[in-house]
This record gives C-alpha cells, sequence and structure tokens, in this order.
C-alpha cells in the first residue's frame, strides 16, 4: 500500500486554512471547508493571505464559495488559472 503524497500547494493552502481557524487541521482534499468553520469572513483572511503568499490577485469572478469549499477546489483554481 503507497501513502499518496500531499502537494507542496495543498499543504501551503492548509497552512493558510489552520492559521485563519486557529487550529491544526488535518483534512483530505474533499473535506467541505464550511463544516470545518471557514465562514464568509473568515474566507475573505484566507484569500487575502493566499493573495499575499503567491503575489496574486484573484479575479471577482472567481471569488465563489464553490471555488472555496474544499482543499481541492482551492489547488486545482491555483494551479490552473494563476500558476501557481
Amino acid at each position: 500500500m503507497t501513502i499518496p503524497q500531499v502537494s507542496m500547494l495543498e499543504q501551503v493552502v492548509t497552512k493558510k486554512l489552520s492559521e485563519v481557524l486557529n487550529r491544526e487541521l488535518h483534512l483530505d482534499q474533499g473535506a467541505d471547508l464550511r463544516s470545518e468553520g471557514l465562514d464568509s469572513i473568515k474566507m475573505i483572511e484566507f484569500i487575502v493571505n493566499l493573495e499575499v503568499e503567491f503575489d496574486i490577485q484573484i479575479d471577482d469572478q472567481d471569488l465563489l464559495v464553490e471555488n472555496f469549499s474544499t482543499v481541492h477546489k482551492i489547488t486545482t483554481l491555483l494551479s490552473q488559472k494563476y500558476g501557481v
């Protein structure tokens, strides 16, 4: 049995989520972040942290709850659209 490797991007996203939620997180890629406590105010803080971390500006059209509901969706958006 092999252990799946967590990408560096997933690690950074999870670290930033942990900082915003003020607790250590151990999530799988498909876990619903809203059920983990990511509300609208914390979502804004998280997005700003990502923009600073990666020196990007997330387009208004991408600021949808669906794009930030799981680690997988966040990493997909960041890598495919913003080249992170």
